[in-house]
């Protein structure tokens, strides 16, 4: 019964389901001159489309880390929980949009820019707004899954439900110090897949009631609704980009700056490092070089593409217009600077969060490194005589650069 639960199929329709979408949505394009508008109709079947992929290819890397033997060992060796696993997936995704982000953007950019700065349109503008619409509102939900795994795993250990190792290391099972042999390896092949199952059963879900849009959960886990009221930065960025942003793309601009709307695109070069520096803090994998390289590449990305280019972007606009540059930004209608100040302020915001991050990473206070070096130290010590081997660095997450997904 384990083998046949653990095969590949559900994986394998994820996938299909993703690609399938995806391609849907490029079809349906394939028929448009570049400068065509995107239709309503058209609109609602891309963001349609857009949900089914962005839920189809979370689905799939969560099957592809918990149903397949890759994924298992995956799992097994960086010792993650379900929240892990979830946090993992929801940031490949969010890297996945970026770059898709990223490419329409650059493509526009070729087009539009060029041609005309305010009046040159491309129909790939519009049509990945409304494609990506649809990722900023199931971001929302899929971060929501994460935090109700987190806050299940909590509860169940102070109900005395679960061991407070098995909270910090879900999938482990035994075998832990690889001695095992014959009947005892059989056993703790079992076991392994027994928490591979456990861990899929423990994913959040409306249907086994851990998950609830407004009332609260089973064990009193927090509902959707008190999960956005609790983080109010996020969703405003999620619903600012995900609706009016939207709208303005398709709508309220009418049909001017194709150009500026490219690099807004083309900003969010920045994201996929942001989710791989989540991702190998999740892993253990703080101390090591890459997270360090991976760091300082974030930071260079994020403030040229987030910080530098909006300024930059009003810069390119002043000499269209042939004007100074505070006189053009302050001619801009009231619309257009309200709204380049609610997409700009959080970027310096989280620019601040990240340069302080990196200046304790580099310059660490003497004597708080100094104690910080001797207790982990006796901690790892402690742990390795315990369980028999070493143990990964913690697994802190960075929530409050969560919300640039």
């Amino acid at each position: 019964m384990v083998e046949e639960k653990l095969n590949t199929r559900g994986c394998v329709f994820s996938l299909l389901y993703s690609v399938g979408s995806f391609a849907l949505a490029c079809a349906s394009l394939s028929t448009l001159d570049p400068s065509d508008r995107i239709t309503v109709q058209k609109g609602a079947l891309l963001i349609s489309l857009g949900f089914v992929y962005f839920v189809a290819l979370t689905e799939f890397l969560n099957q592809l880390l918990l149903r397949t033997t890759i994924g298992h060992s995956f799992v097994k060796r960086y010792r993650l929980r379900v929240s892990d696993v979830l946090d993992i997936t929801n940031k490949l995704v969010s890297a996945v949009q970026a770059a898709f982000s990223c490419i329409a953007g650059l493509f526009v950019c070729r087009w539009s820019c060029p041609r005309n700065f305010l009046h040159a349109s491309h129909f790939l503008s519009e049509s990945y707004a409304w494609f990506a619409a649809s990722y900023f509102f199931y971001d929302l939900w899929s971060m929501y899954k994460i935090y109700a795994a987190e806050a299940a795993l909590k509860l169940k250990v102070k109900l005395g439900l679960q061991s407070p190792a098995a909270g910090e290391n879900n999938n482990q099972g035994g075998g832990r110090n690889g001695t095992a042999k014959g009947d005892d390896a059989a056993g703790n092949g079992g076991m392994e897949k027994a928490a591979t199952l456990q861990a899929l059963e423990d994913i959040p879900s409306v249907a086994q009631g851990t998950l609830s849009f407004v009332t609260p959960c089973k064990l009193g886990i927090p509902s959707f609704a008190k999960y956005l009221a609790s983080h109010p930065l996020m969703v405003f960025h999620h619903l600012f980009i995900g609706s009016y942003g939207l709208v303005v793309i398709s709508y309220l601009r009418g049909g001017l700056g194709d150009c500026v709307f490219s690099f807004m695109f083309m900003m969010e070069l920045s994201t996929p490092f942001v989710s791989f520096r989540s991702i190998l803090s999740v892993m253990g994998l703080k101390q090591s070089k890459l997270y360090v390289i991976n760091g300082l590449v974030m930071l260079v990305t994020f403030f040229w593409c987030r910080v530098f280019l909006m300024p930059y972007v009003c810069y390119y606009y002043s000499q269209v217009v042939n004007k100074p540059f505070l006189e053009a930004v302050w001619n801009l209608p009231w619309g257009c600077k309200v709204s380049i100040l609610a997409l700009f302020l959080p970027q310096l915001y989280w620019f601040r969060l990240m340069v302080r991050g990196a200046m304790k990473v580099f310059f660490p206070p003497k004597n708080k490194r100094n104690t910080t070096i001797a207790a982990n130290s006796c901690a790892n010590e402690q742990e390795a005589s315990a369980n028999g081997g070493p143990i990964k660095a913690s697994q802190s997450k960075d929530s409050e650069i969560r919300s640039l997904m």
